[in-house]
């Protein structure tokens, strides 16, 4: 996937780099992973962009777990209501503000046994 909106149940709506993990045998999907998330919100509707003589709005962007230290957070798919493409300046400056890569990459759970580390 890539730099999504995502409602959930709880009525959050987060904006976040969004992969997809795939059972590699059904290809089904089991969960998604967000990747930076953080909690959109409007802090102003409507303000007026002098450049463009439209109203725009301006957003607040906060970490959605913000006593966590990790970046990555595997949600159970059946939390997500939907996903959707952001308008390309709340995507943008997610990039720019948050520091994350739009790319469309999904990746599979591999059956690999344990690597060991005894030096064998």
């Amino acid at each position: 996937m890539a730099v999504q909106l995502v409602l959930l149940k709880s009525g959050e709506e987060l904006i976040a780099d969004v992969r997809e993990i795939v059972d590699r045998d059904t290809q089904e999907q089991m969960s998604l992973v967000f990747i930076k998330p953080v909690k959109v919100t409007i802090a102003q509707r409507n303000i007026l962009n002098e450049e463009t003589n439209h109203p725009q709005n301006i957003l607040n962007f906060e970490p959605w777990i913000p006593t966590s230290k990790d970046e990555e957070y595997f949600v159970d798919k059946n939390w997500v209501v939907t996903l959707c493409e952001p308008q390309e300046e709340i995507k943008d400056s997610y990039i720019q503000n948050v520091g994350v890569k739009d790319d469309s990459e999904s990746f599979a759970i591999e059956d690999e046994p344990p690597v060991s580390d005894s030096g064998d």
